[in-house]
């Protein structure tokens, strides 16, 4: 079982961030894991020559004071005390998503925490914005935050773990069933026996059709990688990601954990993975590995 020793929590400065905050910081009490909150001062490129010098340059490490002071007091307000220091770091730069995964990469934190903004709306889905940039690019696992639809966020109860039985799918286990373990969590692996497509029939082999998992291939699958865990087996026909959706809704799942690359059909190439639209309409937090 892998550990989790540092936690990386981006900021904003928003609301949102600080739940994120609160969330990781929760977490961290219970992994007894080292905290660093991140925020990067936004300087557009096409104004550096006006920020490098004088007054712009002035302005602007002022707005890195600003905001190191905000990041501090949110740490100051969080309870109980730390079992291991936390500490703040604030960067200038030309692009945040290039920045924080440049942080990222040279750091290697065990875990980024970072909030989403709304859930649905054409305005506020992830597309495009700093959360799945990170998470396609870092390599590292990304919690993306949202409050669950029924009200709970910690500590975790019921986490979900859907997998398509590849060895990429394994990547996720590991880190469900540690948080498992940490907070007396259930679990529930799913396996998602996809709706019949064009691509996916040209996908299966000759001859015939690909054989259709059971539950107990799937338990046979996973349970090696979750010992001595309160552990359940699920295998369902449908769409993929909608399926996983709609379970972790009504098992009012607290938390879905699963990799970010495993067998998609060629639609999802086009469309976007099963993981980031899961991402995008999950009824809770998604930990993608």
């Amino acid at each position: 079982m892998i550990p989790i020793r540092e936690i990386l929590v981006p900021s904003d400065l928003s609301a949102e961030s600080e739940q994120a905050l609160e969330h990781a910081w929760a977490l961290a009490q219970g992994l007894a894991a080292h905290l660093t909150l991140f925020h990067a001062v936004p300087l557009p490129d096409h104004a550096y020559p006006h920020w490098a010098f004088g007054h712009g340059h002035d302005a602007w490490v002022e707005a890195q004071e600003i905001a190191r002071e905000c990041l501090e007091r949110d740490l100051a307000d969080l309870a109980p005390p730390p079992s291991r220091p936390a500490r703040v770091v604030v960067e200038r730069a030309t692009s945040v998503p290039r920045a924080l995964l440049t942080f990222i990469r040279n750091t290697q934190p065990d875990l980024t925490v970072m909030a989403t903004h709304g859930r649905d709306r054409l305005s506020q889905v992830l597309l495009g914005s700093v959360t799945e940039t990170v998470f396609r690019n870092a390599f590292r696992p990304v919690l993306c935050l949202r409050q669950p639809e029924h009200g709970a966020r910690l500590p975790y109860r019921l986490i979900l773990v859907p997998t398509d039985l590849s060895p990429a799918s394994r990547l996720a286990f590991p880190l469900a069933a540690l948080l498992a373990r940490t907070f007396g969590a259930k679990v529930v692996t799913l396996q998602v026996q996809p709706t019949p497509t064009l691509s996916n029939l040209i996908a299966s082999p000759p001859g015939g059709e690909a054989q259709v998992p059971t539950e107990a291939t799937l338990w046979k699958f996973v349970k090696p990688e979750f010992p001595n865990l309160d552990l359940e087996a699920r295998v369902q026909k449908g769409h993929v990601w909608d399926s996983i959706v709609a379970t972790a809704r009504i098992e009012k799942a607290d938390l879905i954990v699963m990799a970010t690359r495993g067998h998609d059909s060629l639609g999802d190439k086009i469309l976007g993975s099963n993981t980031e639209r899961v991402v995008r309409h999950a009824p809770c937090p998604v930990l993608v590995a």
